[in-house]
C-alpha cells in the first residue's frame, strides 16, 4: 500500500436501528468497526477525506452487503447461505475530492443453516459450533480507510474469493470487480452520440506475485449485468504457500473454510493512476491429488463403452436384468459432465443426477458410482469423479463431503465439518482390482491416508469408536443419533484394511501390519461398545449409556468390514429375513418397519430403500459366508428396480420398500442407484471377484443352469468364462482369454484353482 503524505481518513460510524434507507435517528457508533444490532438494517458514517485522490476501502463483514458514497451506489455483494466462508471480503477503490464523503451502509441476514437442520439431524457439537462461529465472526462490519492522494484509480469494487484453479503450474485465483461511476466524475462528454458508444473503463489488476497483468474471464451474463471477472496469480511452482495443517492434527478450524494462507498486494490501475490493495491469497486445494491442473478428456459413447462391457450370462429365470443392465450403462454415460477449467476441478466426472442435484458431487454418492463404473475402465473416465474429489482435499487430509461443481468450493448445509464416509479408498481399490494399476495406488495412497488421519484424529471418541452426524454419515433425517456410530467406525475399520491392501501391493509391509494393527483394534472397540445385547444389533451408542433403540440399516455396515462374529453374523441374518423389520417388499428400508419413526412412504431415510446401504449390507453377508442370503436379497432389490423402470423408465435416488415405486422423496436417473444393475449384479448373483493385480479371477459359483460373464476387462487381458451344469450333475466350464491367468472356483464351501493359459480352456467341475 502506498503510504500516505497527508493526515489519514477519519471515520465516524452511526447506526440507523431498525431504520429505512432515507430515515431513522442517528446514534454514533466506534470508528473502524461497526458492531450489528440483531435488528439493525441501515448504518451511516461520515469519511473526513484530506486531500484529492483515490479512497481505498478495504471490508469485512459476516452478512451481505451494500454501500453508498456520496448517493453512489459503489458495492452490493451477497453472501449465499450455503457458502462455508460464511463472510465476504471486498474493497472499494473511489476517486474523490477533498472534503466529507457521507457513506450508507445495508446489511441482510447473518448466513445461518435450515431450521430442519436442527430438527432432524442434530449433532453432539452443535451447541459448540454455533457459539465457536460466533467467537471467530462477531457480528460486525471491519472497515479500514486510506487515501492515495493525487491519483485517480479505477472506480469498482472488488470481492476477493477464494475460488482457484491451476493451469501451468501457476495458481490463479478469482476476483470480481464491479466498476462504477467515479466520485469526482469528469464533465459530461461532448465525444459520444449514446451512452452505448463509451468505450469500457480500462482496468488491469496485477498481483505481486508474477509481473503482468491478471487474465480476465468475464462471461457475457456478468458483463451484462455490469460484472468483471479475473484471475489473478497467488502462487506458482517455485512460489507456493506452505500447508496450513499437519495430517493428523486437531482441527483448529470450526468449519472447513478455506482460509487465506497470506497477504498479497493487487495493483489496480487505470489511466489515471494505479492504486495497490491487500489481497488474501487463499490456501490451494488438493496439493497431493493425482490431477490438479484441469484436462480436457473425450467423453465416452455409450455404443463405444458398450461393445467393451462385460455381457453378463445369466439363466432365462433373469433375463429381465439385461434391460436394466442397459438402462443404468445409458444413466450413465447422460451423467457424465464438463465443468469450466476455472472451476479447479480437474475435468469429466459423473454428475450425481440428472435432475437432484445439479450443482453438487458428494464424496460417497461418486465413490459409489466408480465402484460400477470401474468395469468400463477401457472406454469410461472411470477415475473422473474421484479425482474431482481429492483435488478438494484440504491441508491436514479433510475432504468436505459435498462439493459445488460451479467454484469447486464446499457446500454447507449443517455447521461442523461433515465427511462422509470414508469409503475413497474402497472405490480406488474396486478399480485397481479390475485395471491392475499399481502406479495410480501409488499416487492416491498418500491424500488416502491424511483422509484417514484426519478422521481418527478428529471424530474418534475415547472408547476407540467414532462419531458423525445425520448429514455426515449420508442418513440425513434417519433417527440413528448417538456418540459412536456402528456405521463410521466399522468404515473405518474397512479403510484401514483396504489402505494396509494398497500398501501391501506397493510394497511397503511394515506400514501394511500397522493398518492390520488399527483395524484390529477398531474393530474391537465396535462389537465391545456398538453392540446391543438387549436387540442383538448393531447401533449407535447413547451419551447416558445403552443404545439407540432405532434399528437402522446401517447396522448391517460392520459385515463388509469383515469384522463381524459368526454368532453376531446369523443374528443380523435374523434381523434382515424378518418381515416386521427389514424384509418388506423391497428390502432393505433404512428405518425398521417396527420403529415408531417408520413411514411407509419412504420419506427419505425414515424408511426408504436405498442403494448404498443395500449394496454394503448385500456385500457384507456376501463376505461373511452368506451367499445364499446376498443373492436373494441381491435379487429381490434388482427386481423392485426392475418393475420401477418398467412403469416410470427412470431409476430412482431410492425407492418405496413398501411396493415396487419410487422413494416419496426421490429423484430419477441417479448415480448410485447403479450399484444394484452394475456391482451386485456382476460380484453377487454371478459371484465375480476379479483381481488383476495378482492375474486372479475368484469365482463364487451360483447354482445356475447356465451362468458366466463375457468380455471381462482383467488388467491387460480379456476374460470370458461360462459353466453350463451337466445333465447328469456338476458344471462344465470354459474359459477364453487373451492372456493367461489363474481362476478360482468356489462351490459347496469348497476352492478350486485353475491355471488357465492363453486361449480357450474347458474342464469339468464335478458335483
Amino acid at each position: 500500500m502506498d503510504t500516505p503524505t497527508t493526515p489519514p481518513v477519519e471515520i465516524v460510524f452511526w447506526s440507523r436501528a431498525g431504520a429505512t434507507r432515507d430515515a431513522g435517528s442517528l446514534a454514533q457508533a466506534q470508528a473502524e468497526t461497526l458492531a450489528f444490532e440483531p435488528e439493525g438494517r441501515f448504518y451511516a458514517a461520515r469519511l473526513q477525506v484530506p486531500a484529492a485522490g483515490t479512497l481505498v476501502l478495504e471490508l469485512s463483514s459476516p452478512r451481505p452487503l451494500r454501500l453508498w458514497l456520496d448517493g453512489a451506489p459503489v458495492l452490493d455483494e451477497g453472501l449465499f447461505w450455503r457458502c462455508y466462508e460464511r463472510h465476504l471480503r471486498a474493497a472499494v477503490v473511489a476517486p474523490c475530492l477533498a472534503g466529507p464523503v457521507a457513506m450508507l451502509v445495508e446489511v441482510g441476514p447473518r448466513s445461518s443453516w435450515p431450521a430442519s437442520i436442527d430438527r432432524d439431524c442434530p449433532s453432539r457439537r452443535r451447541a459448540h459450533v454455533r457459539a465457536a462461529l460466533q467467537q471467530r465472526l462477531p457480528d460486525r462490519l471491519g472497515m479500514t480507510a486510506c487515501l492515495v492522494p493525487g491519483v485517480q484509480a479505477p472506480a469498482t469494487s472488488l470481492r476477493f474469493l477464494p475460488t482457484q484453479f491451476r493451469r501451468d503450474d501457476i495458481t490463479w485465483q478469482h476476483v470480481l470487480a464491479q466498476p462504477f461511476a467515479g466520485l469526482a466524475a469528469d464533465p459530461p462528454s461532448l465525444d459520444h452520440a449514446s451512452p452505448l458508444d463509451r468505450p469500457e473503463p480500462v482496468l488491469l489488476l496485477t498481483s505481486s506475485v508474477l509481473p503482468g497483468a491478471a487474465r480476465e474471464g468475464t462471461t457475457a451474463e456478468e458483463r451484462q449485468r455490469g460484472w468483471r471477472r479475473f484471475f489473478v496469480p497467488v502462487g506458482h511452482f517455485a512460489d507456493d504457500p506452505e500447508p496450513l495443517r499437519r495430517p493428523g492434527d486437531p482441527e483448529t478450524r470450526v468449519e472447513p473454510s478455506v482460509e487465506p494462507a497470506r497477504l498479497l498486494s493487487l495493483r489496480v490501475e487505470g489511466p489515471g493512476g494505479a492504486v495497490e490493495v491487500p489481497m488474501p491469497g487463499y490456501e490451494s486445494l488438493g496439493r497431493q491429488a493425482p490431477v490438479r491442473q484441469f484436462r480436457s478428456l473425450p467423453r465416452p459413447q455409450f455404443e463405444a463403452t458398450w461393445a467393451q462391457l462385460p455381457e453378463p450370462v445369466l439363466p432365462p429365470r433373469l433375463a429381465w436384468t439385461q434391460r436394466l443392465y442397459h438402462y443404468t450403462w445409458d444413466m450413465l454415460h447422460r451423467l457424465v459432465r464438463e465443468p469450466r477449467p476455472e472451476s479447479g476441478l480437474p475435468g469429466l466426472y459423473v454428475a450425481t443426477a440428472l435432475k437432484n442435484f445439479a450443482w453438487h458431487q458428494f464424496v460417497w454418492d461418486s465413490s459409489f458410482t466408480a465402484m460400477c463404473t470401474a468395469y468400463a475402465w477401457r472406454a469410461f473416465p472411470v477415475h473422473a469423479s474421484l479425482d474431482l474429489l481429492l483435488s478438494r482435499q484440504f491441508d491436514g487430509g479433510y475432504i468436505h463431503r459435498e462439493h459445488d461443481i460451479r467454484d469447486g468450493l464446499p457446500a454447507a448445509y449443517e455447521p461442523d465439518f461433515s465427511p462422509n464416509p470414508p469409503i475413497l479408498s474402497v472405490a480406488e481399490w474396486a478399480i485397481a482390482c479390475l485395471t491392475g494399476d499399481r502406479l495410480r495406488l501409488a499416487r492416491v495412497y498418500p491424500p488416502l491416508t491424511d483422509l484417514h488421519r484426519w478422521l481418527r484424529a478428529n471424530r474418534q471418541l475415547p472408547d476407540g469408536t467414532y462419531w458423525t452426524t445425520g448429514l455426515a454419515n449420508g442418513l440425513d433425517n434417519s433417527p440413528s443419533l448417538g456418540e459412536g456410530y456402528p456405521c463410521l467406525t466399522a468404515q473405518m475399520a474397512h479403510d484401514a484394511e483396504v489402505l494396509g491392501r494398497m500398501a501391501r501391493a506397493l510394497g511397503r509391509p511394515a506400514e501394511a501390519e500397522a493398518w492390520e494393527a488399527e483395524r484390529a483394534a477398531i474393530a474391537q472397540a465396535l462389537n465391545a461398545h456398538l453392540w446391543s445385547p438387549a436387540q442383538s444389533i448393531y447401533a449407535t451408542s447413547l451419551a447416558e449409556g445403552g443404545h439407540n433403540p432405532n434399528k437402522v440399516v446401517t447396522a448391517f455396515w460392520p459385515l463388509w468390514a469383515g469384522v463381524v462374529p459368526a454368532d453376531r453374523v446369523e443374528a443380523l441374518a435374523r434381523h434382515l429375513q424378518d418381515p416386521h423389520s427389514f424384509w418388506r417388499h423391497h428390502p432393505i428400508p433404512s428405518l425398521a418397519a417396527d420403529s415408531p419413526h417408520f413411514r411407509p412412504a419412504g420419506d427419505y431415510w425414515l424408511g426408504s430403500t436405498w442403494a448404498p446401504t443395500n449394496f454394503a449390507a448385500i456385500k457384507g453377508f456376501a463376505r461373511a459366508g452368506r451367499w445364499d442370503l446376498a443373492r436373494l436379497t441381491a435379487e429381490r432389490h434388482l427386481y423392485c428396480m426392475y418393475e420401477v423402470l418398467r412403469d416410470t423408465g427412470s431409476i430412482w435416488e431410492n425407492y418405496s420398500s413398501e411396493k415396487s415405486e419410487r422413494g416419496s422423496w426421490s429423484g430419477p436417473d441417479y448415480c448410485w442407484s447403479s450399484l444394484g444393475p452394475v456391482a451386485l449384479l456382476l460380484e453377487v448373483v454371478l459371484g465375480l471377484e476379479p483381481d488383476a493385480l495378482h492375474n486372479t479371477l475368484r469365482w463364487n459359483l451360483p447354482e445356475e443352469t447356465v451362468v458366466g460373464v463375457r468380455r471381462l476387462p482383467l488388467g491387460p487381458a480379456t476374460v470370458s468364462v461360462e459353466a453350463r451344469r451337466r445333465a447328469e450333475g456338476g458344471y462344465d466350464v470354459e474359459v477364453n482369454s487373451d492372456r493367461a491367468l489363474r481362476l478360482e472356483i468356489q462351490r459347496q464351501g469348497e476352492w478350486r484353482a485353475y491355471d488357465c493359459p492363453c486361449g480357450a480352456t474347458r474342464f469339468a467341475l464335478g458335483t
